[in-house]
């Protein structure tokens, strides 16, 4: 008699709960997604996903201009695939409920488009075309914008902003929190 075997028990359930910034029913709602995703086949809690079969399951993702990014910084083994764990690491970064000085020090990571461990004025010239996707700055702007920015974040004046930097920066910016989230 085939019993009922349960995908994850009330103990890692309790686990995620505790090492993530998502209630239970949020951890549930990402695994009832893979789950559909998989249809019931060989799933696993270290399964990898696709990168666009995981964005097809999470609108917050589709229309987000920086997903190549959050994607890239998020796959622990940088191979487009997503596991479960993956998904709750993201999404616990996105969550409401985490702290600000964790959500800079993902964004930052997010935001070092050429993975330099620096932002430097050509993220900051990126960051700023993502931004303005539909509404385009002109170059001399852009300019502008990312040179005031080094200016005001970059303390040791050296042409770049660090990760410190950059987190010390962010929690002076009590909107950063708002911006920096999403519901699952």
């Amino acid at each position: 008699m085939g019993g009922n075997k349960s995908i994850i028990t009330n103990e890692q359930l309790a686990e995620y709960a505790e090492l993530t910034y998502l209630n239970k029913s949020e951890i549930i709602y990402i695994l009832q997604k893979l789950l559909a995703l998989d249809g019931g086949r060989n799933f696993s809690l270290t399964k990898r996903f696709p990168e666009r079969d995981v964005v097809d399951l999470f609108p917050q993702l589709k229309h987000n201009p920086f997903r190549d990014r959050l994607l890239h910084v998020f796959s622990s083994e940088s191979d487009e695939q997503f596991s479960f764990e993956d998904l709750l690491d993201m999404f616990s970064v996105l969550s409401d409920k985490c702290p600000l000085t964790v959500k800079a020090t993902w964004a930052f990571q997010i935001y070092d488009f050429d993975n330099d461990n620096l932002i430097t004025k050509e993220d900051i010239l990126q960051l700023c075309d993502r931004i303005t996707k539909h509404d385009h700055l002109e170059q001399e702007e852009k300019s502008s914008i990312a040179d005031l920015l080094l200016k005001e974040i970059d303390l040791q004046n050296n042409g770049n902003i660090g990760e410190f930097e950059f987190v010390h920066a962010m929690c002076k910016m009590p909107e950063f929190h708002q911006t920096f989230s999403c519901r699952v």
